[in-house]
């Protein structure tokens, strides 16, 4: 696949996501039962539900349950439709939460700060003193932000509008993030001198080559 084609791909991924999240927000901030937007917040999942257990170890049984799951659905289907949103809720909140237990876990004593993980990959086993301080203090900015995140979706979510919830877990996440992820390499650029900086393309690459369990190629 050429350079094109992949640049084409991405950006096709993106208007589709970016299309969803507008979808999902036009669906739920409105605050009534809605065909459409239940649609909208159970197929996906269930989608990629299907897609894994076809590609499970277990296939049958996997298959068995999402089976299950769908006939569960479908018997309350109603109810699906006028509460759909605990959906999105249980989603935004799980995933955020979660990011912020495991960002906090490895702030704990004897524990390895989550970004100086990412950055023994980019610069290898050995950090400077300064690296690894920043690296600390950013770990604990990420952890923060997951925190503001969740409890912002819950308070929301249970004391305010259902139209500012919804515009902040279907369109203000992603610019918030992207925003974050801005502020923290612009204070790396400004705190670190040259030989201890990294480039965003680095910090993406060796986060995917962590995830595979392999070293990423070098520069």
């Amino acid at each position: 696949m050429t350079r094109g084609m992949r640049l084409g791909r991405t950006l096709l991924l993106a208007v589709a996501f970016g299309a969803y999240l507008l979808l999902a927000h036009l669906t739920t901030a409105p605050d009534q039962p809605s065909t459409l937007g239940a649609l909208v917040a159970v197929v996906p999942y269930m989608a990629i539900a299907f897609g894994l257990a076809v590609r499970s170890k277990h296939r049958a049984l996997a298959l068995m349950l999402w089976t299950a799951v769908v006939v569960l659905l479908w018997r309350a289907w109603p109810l699906v439709e006028s509460r759909f949103e605990w959906i999105y809720f249980i989603q935004h909140f799980g995933a955020f939460s979660l990011l912020a237990i495991g960002f906090g876990r490895s702030l704990s004593d004897g524990a390895e700060p989550m970004i100086t993980r990412f950055a023994r990959i980019v610069h290898g086993r050995e950090l400077a003193p300064a690296l690894l301080r920043y690296t600390r203090r950013a770990t604990l900015a990420w952890t923060l932000f997951f925190v503001a995140i969740a409890a912002t979706s819950t308070l929301l979510f249970f004391a305010g509008s259902m139209q500012a919830w919804s515009l902040l877990i279907n369109l203000l996440t992603p610019i918030l993030i992207a925003a974050m992820f801005v502020v923290e390499f612009a204070v790396r650029m400004a705190v670190l001198p040259p030989a201890l900086r990294t480039g965003l393309a680095d910090s993406v690459r060796a986060f995917i080559h962590a995830s595979r369990g392999v070293t990423p190629p070098a520069a």
